[in-house]
């Protein structure tokens, strides 16, 4: 299980999949993004290049809410971004470093999520499973209004999503297991009252679907097709709007595979390839070893 350390990437396949009664995971990944948005608020700087290297650690664990599966996480990200914006008359190269914006979510299981026991979950049949994801972004993050790009979005932020997964297979554990993954979200941002060369910079709510196809290929590995859309974020300076919302498409693929029972890889690579004249562009590499325990 994965989550996103910056606004700007999806969450990751198999993230919000069902876990048996009392799991716990623990997941250190690496992210190295190149583009033109800022590390943890996602906003998009025309005639930039962001360079953002992150570390992040995450804890998740399974328990039972009145027989539906609930599942706390908490990340916490550290990292750097180096940039490079062009201004009129003038080019600002800055780095800022250090803990990110820290986050605190649950999902809570709608349909098709029940709480198992190791038991019945290595029997249990999946089928349609929705659940109700919410999450908050704390403004933890290395910030200087003397800077145009933080690693840090000085703002609160809070996400609602629908973690909705048609799964194909006799079991969770079954070698051929097909999924198909979707999750809309809307992101809606707390006003920034130290912006670079502002007073005040609101930001309207953000609207993304993320969707994986994945398939388990034996019991070791698992491949998966990623596909993200985002819509929506304009800023307005001042009191001023700025027109810039954006809209972008990015594909990507990602490979799995267990070490050990108690330990997996993750491999995800991910690139825009369609956008508006205001949206992102880029790329991200992500690793990430994923442990769990009882």
């Amino acid at each position: 299980m994965i989550a996103t350390a910056a606004q700007a990437q999806d969450d990751g396949p198999r993230v919000y999949q069902l876990a048996p009664e009392g799991a716990k995971t623990f997941t250190t990944f690496a992210v190295v993004k190149r583009g033109n948005e800022t590390p943890e608020s996602g906003d998009v700087i025309l005639g930039s290049q962001i360079d953002t290297n992150i570390l992040v650690f995450r804890y998740a664990q399974t328990v039972s809410l009145g027989g539906r599966q609930l599942n706390p996480f908490v990340i916490l990200p550290v990292g750097s971004v180096h940039s490079t914006v062009q201004q009129p008359g003038a080019v600002i190269e800055n780095r800022s470093s250090g803990l990110g914006d820290a986050q605190l979510g649950v999902v809570l299981g709608l349909f098709g999520s029940p709480a198992l026991s190791p038991e019945a979950y290595a029997a249990f049949r999946p089928g349609v499973s929705t659940g109700l994801m919410g999450r908050v972004f704390f403004p933890t993050g290395a910030y200087s209004a003397a800077k145009p790009v933080n690693f840090g979005a000085n703002r609160y932020s809070y996400q609602l999503g629908l973690p909705t997964t048609f799964l194909f297979g006799q079991s969770y554990l079954d070698p051929t297991l097909t999924a198909l993954e979707v999750l809309p979200t809307i992101t809606f941002y707390d006003g920034n009252r130290s912006p670079y060369g502002a007073t005040r910079v609101a930001k309207a709510p953000q609207f993304a679907v993320e969707s994986h196809l994945t398939r388990n290929f034996g019991r070791a590995v698992w491949l998966s097709a990623d596909m993200l859309y985002r819509q929506g974020g304009e800023t307005t300076t001042d009191g001023r709007a700025d027109d810039n919302a954006t809209e972008g498409w990015s594909a990507g693929l990602t490979a799995a595979y267990r070490l050990a029972p108690k330990a997996t890889v993750i491999l995800t690579y991910e690139h825009v390839i369609e956008r508006n004249d205001d949206g992102p562009d880029g790329w991200f590499f992500r690793t990430a070893v994923v442990v769990p325990f009882r």
